[in-house]
Order: C-alpha cells, then structure tokens, then sequence
C-alpha cells in the first residue's frame, strides 16, 4: 500500500534588527516550525532559504525584496507545489504596514493556493477561512492594527531621539559613524583626527591644485602604497572625488531627515552645522578645488558633457581573465565621437595588470546574439548535477537490492563471515551514496529551474527590443560574472545558481587595442 507524500511546509523566519541574530529570535522560530511539522506530519522543505534577518516589516520591505517576496516568485513559477504551507511565528513577522495592506500580503500569499499558519496559536490562514469566518477576518486586522501600532510608536520615539541629538549637534556628536579619517573618542565626546589619513587628504587636494586629475591622483596613491582607508584593495577616482568634494574635510557636517514616499526612503537636508567635525582642511583649498572642478569639469570622463552615459550591457558582471578584478567602461577619442571600452580597472590606474582594451560595442553584440540560442542552453541549466542525481538513484536501488540479496542469503542459512563482511560493505556503500544524493538533492533545489527559465525567456524578448540598460538587469539575474577573454576573444558567464558549464559567445576582435603592459 503506497502512502500519499507529505504535505510540504516551509518556514519564514524574521526579525526587524540585526543585533537580534544574537539572541533568540532565530532559533526559538525554527524550533517551533520544527516542532509543528513534526507534531502534524509535514515535510519541512529548507530548500529555500526564507530568513529576513535585519528586515523591517513595517514598510514592507520584506513583502517587495525581501525573502518573502522570494517564496511567492518560487510559488508563481511553480517551484513551490500548490497546497503547500508558509509556517510564521506570528502575523506580525509577516508584516506590520497598515492593516488593509498587511492584509493584502497575506491575501497574496493565500491567493497562490499556499496555507498560512501562525505557530503561537496554531491558527490557519486560507481565503475559505477568512472568507467564511467574519470573526477571524476582524480578528486578522486587528491583530495588523495592533502590530502596526508598535511599529510606528517605535519609530516616533526614535525620530524624536534623533532630532534631539540633532539640536546638541553643535556640542555633541551623533554617532560613532563618522569621515573615515576620523574617530569617535573613548569618552564619546569629540571626534579625534587620524593622523596619516588626514595628511593623505591633504595630499590629495594638493595634487588636485597641481592640476592632476583624479585617475592620475589615484594611479599615484597606489604607486606610492598608500593604504586606502576601508576594505577597498586599491585606491579609485571615484574615492578621490568622493574626498574632494566632501565638506566634512573643512568641519562642516549636513544632516538629514529620513521619510518613506511612495514606499521609496527619501533623505532632506537640513541646515548644515558648521565646525561639527575637526577641519583638515583649509576652507579656502576647498573652495578652490570646488571651483576648479566646476570650471574645468574635472568629474567628468572624457566624451562625457554632464548628459547620463550609455549604460554598460555588463556592468556589475565584467571581469578581468588576467587578474579577476571588475572591468569599467572608459572613452576613447575625445569628448567628441569617443568610443566606449572595458578596461581592467587594476590596469586602468597602474595597479599591476595587463592594459587590454575591448570594444563595448562588439561586447554589446555578442550578448545581444545570446538572445537567439541562449533558451537552447536552458531549461536546465543544472543539468549536469540532475545527471548526476538520477545516476546516483540508480546506484541507490542497486545496492539496495543488493543487501536485500545478501540478507536472503543469510536468511537461507549461510551465516559466513565473508557474507556479514560483505553486508556491512554494501551497507556502508549504500550510506555514502544516500548523504551524496542529499548534497546533490540540495544543489538542484538551489537552481530553481523554472525561474531560471522564465528569465532566459525575458532575456531572450529583451534582445529583440535592444535596451542595454533592462539586458543587464535580467544578465544580472542569471548570472554572477562574465569574463571577458580578450586573449581569445570569447566572453564567458556563469551562473548563479548552479555549476554548470559557463555560457561562450564570441567577440569581433577588429575592435581591440592592446596598449601594452603598464606595470
């Protein structure tokens, strides 16, 4: 008698701050979504990673591009069974907006066929239930209202904080964030300056008044060795103009008030406080930097008159073969007919690589031609892990059926040691085989094909109409890098979610330029 599968769950876990992943919150969640499922027979599926750890609900975050908006894209393109169950600790984790619209993500949830369940009082959600239980529906929004309530008499008290600090600014430091060349003192009374950063500052915007530009300042600082300030490996000229047009260098510190329109975070100005911060600079060095860059247009890239660059079909996914690091977008020509490049941005300020230039304009070919074969690649982009998998449930029932031979064996009387060896060996066999087809189970899960296949399917419309600027959205998705091979002209991606062999297109080479190497 063959029994029904069980009835699939999974578990969305959430917490509002980051210091919480500390505590308890996670693994009290976990455990009670594990005790449920247990306790009614569910198959608590982990394939999915649902944890919005630091997410608010209260705007809604976790709804639009968070975890819980993964779980329904899974739900929609079918990788999540309809019927399945979403198990919550409690309403509020699911969201704490107004209550018609927390309503409106619970509603969508159950709209796709999935149950909701809150593990604090067992209770089911479903549109039946809240349809036919008028009860329940007011009890639902009442329980919104009160989590929405909280939400929003936390964030009064901590704006009301926060514009009293405000009106001490002048006496008082904010925070303990602060200019990288800068830190807060152990008594958390003034900022003090750091010494070799600060003399690094000033040696920027000495350059700058010596009329280099901001490439030439950064390919010096790291010719020189100077240590950058964070995490960067490598000083860049968007760091540099960063610094050079930051007020804070001569003490004057601007803050803001942070609103939600629209469900967009919108950050005023208010009126800026003067001598906040310890000066490094000389206010009148800054002002003259300001004007010169004004004047000349320093910020801007050659070919480039203040007008939004042509956007680049791999930014965010160019990479360097020689030495891995990105690749940026660069002119060629003049400000007048320049033709666009992707050059290594180590090699670009001298940072040891190869200086390769390759035309955008064949790379932008190139991915556009993806778009005629790119499906043929596809559905299954994790095809040779699901290869792997069906061998190995193959191998499965062999050695099983094996064990099962041997044990008849046995049962017939022959209890040698060479048989008790050899169940023990199978044994051991079968084991290793079924903890590889639970690695390999995870790894297909992972790629969630049917998503994969609706965006190769985007992608592909895309081509058709030509926006750069959308192709690399949707490349975005699909992919974790691209190497542009410009030693044998094929631009390689990878994908993101499996292991599987990268996707080659070949590139013109009548468009690239070797400027040698400047190391």
């Amino acid at each position: 008698m063959t029994h029904a599968p069980a009835r699939k769950a999974y578990s969305y876990i959430r917490f509002s701050t980051p210091d919480q992943i500390k505590g308890d919150s996670a693994r009290r969640q976990i455990s009670m979504a594990e005790s449920y499922a247990a306790k009614h027979g569910l198959a608590l599926d982990d394939s999915l990673s649902l944890k919005d750890f630091g997410v608010s609900a209260f705007r809604g975050q976790n709804a639009k591009t968070g975890a819980l908006n993964f779980f329904l894209e899974h739900v929609r393109s079918g990788d999540v069974p309809e019927g399945s169950i979403l198990l919550i600790e409690a309403l509020d984790r699911l969201s704490r907006q107004t209550p018609l619209d927390a309503l409106d993500t619970l509603r969508d949830i159950m709209r796709e066929g999935v149950t909701v369940i809150t593990l604090d009082n067992e209770t089911v959600y479903t549109t039946e239930t809240l349809s036919g239980n008028f009860t329940q529906l007011i009890v639902t929004l009442m329980l919104f209202s009160r989590a929405n309530e909280e939400s929003a008499t936390k964030a009064r008290r901590l704006k009301e904080a926060w514009e009293g600090k405000r009106l001490k600014a002048a006496t008082t430091p904010l925070t303990a964030i602060c200019p990288a060349w800068l830190k807060l003192n152990d008594q958390r009374t003034t900022y003090e300056v750091i010494p070799d950063r600060a003399d690094t500052i000033r040696r920027i915007f000495t350059m700058c008044l010596d009329g280099l530009g901001q490439h030439t300042i950064a390919a010096r600082l790291i010719t020189d060795g100077t240590p950058t300030f964070g995490r960067s490996e490598m000083w860049h000229r968007s760091y540099v103009k960063k610094l050079l047009e930051n007020p804070a260098v001569i003490g004057r510190f601007t803050p803001h008030t942070l609103t939600i329109v629209d469900g967009r975070k919108v950050r005023t100005p208010l009126d800026p406080v003067e001598e906040y911060f310890p000066a490094i600079v000389d206010a009148e060095v800054f002002e003259k930097v300001a004007a010169m860059v004004s004047r000349r247009g320093m910020n801007l890239p050659a070919g480039n008159t203040g007008a939004a660059t042509t956007a680049n079909v791999l930014a965010g996914l160019a990479r360097c073969p020689t030495c891995g690091a990105t690749m940026t977008r660069v002119n060629k020509g003049g400000r007048k007919g320049g033709k666009p490049y992707l050059v290594c941005t180590k090699a670009k300020v001298g940072a040891g690589c190869r200086y390769k230039q390759v035309k955008l304009e064949a790379i932008e070919e190139a991915v556009v031609s993806l778009g005629t074969y790119l499906h043929h690649l596809t559905p299954s982009p994790n095809a040779e892990n699901e290869a792997k998998y069906r061998d190995m449930l193959l191998q499965d029932e062999v050695v099983e059926a094996q064990i099962q031979n041997l044990v008849e064996a046995v049962a017939q009387g022959d209890t040698s040691k060479a048989i008790a060896k050899a169940i023990a060996g199978k044994e051991a066999e079968l084991e290793r085989i079924r903890q590889e087809l639970k690695q390999l189970g995870q790894r297909v899960a992972d790629t969630i094909t049917n998503r994969i296949e609706n965006t190769v399917a985007e992608f592909c419309s895309l081509t058709e109409d030509g926006d750069i600027a959308k192709i690399n959205a949707t490349l975005r998705q699909l992919f974790d890098k691209a190497v542009v091979d410009y030693d044998t002209g094929y631009l390689r991606l990878y994908w993101r979610h499996t292991e599987a062999t990268p996707v080659e297109v070949l590139y013109t080479f009548a468009a690239e330029k070797d400027a040698g190497n400047l190391t």
